[in-house]
């Protein structure tokens, strides 16, 4: 007797660890990232000099104030795919103020060719904002919060209308664990067209001031570095930026693909504390695969810069970038043929090795 009873309450137990392990999988994780604990690492910042870096606007020549062109009549670029937005939201390291989009990649997937393509969107690219007039996409997010609407839908809406692509799902996530997620898959290998020297506040160091210092070539970045490596103003654009951290997308892709799914559970405790998304656990895991199981000739990227975009200086004085739609509809339509992310363009020149520095800080 006592045996059937011990085979039932293993059934029991088996049936119920079957049940609650289905309800995680199937469960909505969307929640709003909250501050790091006080052992978590801080979030590693820049602080160029006044003056000596503009931002990506001012990189482009603004002309003088004109009025905001009407969208043209477009036809989308590419159908059949299933897109994808990844949000990078800059927050202050406690997790407190305002949150703007920081970082923004469209994920494109090509299903019928099994092909993926990284999109980077400028974050002073000036768009329509339903019900809340235009302004720089960055800013989206926190006007959708201030509305009281749901912000990865507002955001998800302006770049569909913006690239003529419909969102399935959107996440976003807090800059902060971009750091903690490298360290996770072991670091990442990254090849670095230019030679970069860069100075960034960091309170987990002595002096409080973290020195980023790589040779150009072949380099393993730890998350520390990856984190400094994305942010850095060398180039004094958004655009050069975007190629980074399009490149330690890459690397993490590449460290995954080497590890199978033996990391998942660690990459996936390191973003889900931060982690705002409409998409179901098991379908985060699923596009998670999907990315590690890519051939890597089937990776492309895309960053949408100086060819695709033009300077405007609003009439309130705002230095922002007008989308040129016919030639970001061009790019779009050959996605899968472009070079692999974070490629830098071969017309591209390196800037000195400490440009992203201070005049007093250059030696």
């Amino acid at each position: 007797m006592s045996g059937k009873r011990a085979v039932w309450i293993g059934a029991l137990s088996m049936m119920g660890a079957s049940y609650l392990a289905c309800a995680w999988l199937w469960a909505a994780p969307y929640r709003t990232p909250s501050a790091p604990s006080a052992d978590a690492p801080a979030r590693v910042a820049s602080v160029p000099e006044p003056a000596a870096l503009p931002s990506a606007s001012a990189a482009v020549a603004a002309p003088p104030a004109a009025p905001v062109r009407a969208k043209p009549t477009r036809t989308p670029a590419l159908t059949n795919t299933r897109n994808f937005l990844v949000i990078g939201l800059d927050r202050r390291p406690d997790g407190t103020g305002p949150a703007l989009a920081d970082s923004l990649v469209l994920v494109v997937l090509d299903e019928a060719r099994e092909h993926v393509g990284l999109v980077s969107i400028p974050r002073d690219l000036y768009v329509d904002i339903p019900e809340s007039g235009t302004d720089r996409i960055n800013t989206v997010y926190q006007v959708a919060k201030r509305t009281h609407r749901e912000p990865l839908e507002l955001l998800s809406r302006v770049v569909s209308d913006t690239l003529k692509l419909p969102i399935e799902h959107a996440i976003a996530l807090d800059l902060g664990v971009f750091e903690r997620a490298v360290d996770a898959v072991g670091g990442v290998e990254v090849q670095v067209p230019c030679a970069i020297r860069d100075n960034f506040v960091d309170a987990r160091v002595d002096g409080g001031r973290r020195l980023l210092d790589l040779d150009e070539g072949p380099q393993h970045l730890d998350g520390v570095t990856a984190a400094m490596y994305a942010r850095s103003r060398h180039g004094r654009s958004d655009f050069h930026r975007a190629r980074r951290q399009q490149a330690i997308l890459l690397g993490v892709q590449r460290a995954l693909s080497g590890l199978g799914v033996l990391k998942l559970p660690d990459l996936w405790s390191a973003f889900e504390s931060s982690i705002e998304t409409d998409m179901r656990r098991v379908e985060l895991l699923a596009l998670a695969r999907r990315g590690m199981n890519t051939d890597p000739a089937h990776l492309h990227g895309l960053v949408l810069g100086h060819d695709h975009v033009e300077g405007f200086r609003t009439p309130e004085g705002k230095s922002v970038l007008l989308p040129k739609y016919d030639v970001i509809d061009a790019s779009l339509g050959k996605l899968f043929s472009a070079p692999s992310p974070g490629v830098r363009p071969e017309h591209a020149v390196c800037e000195p090795k400490n440009a992203a520095l201070g005049p007093s800080q250059r030696t």
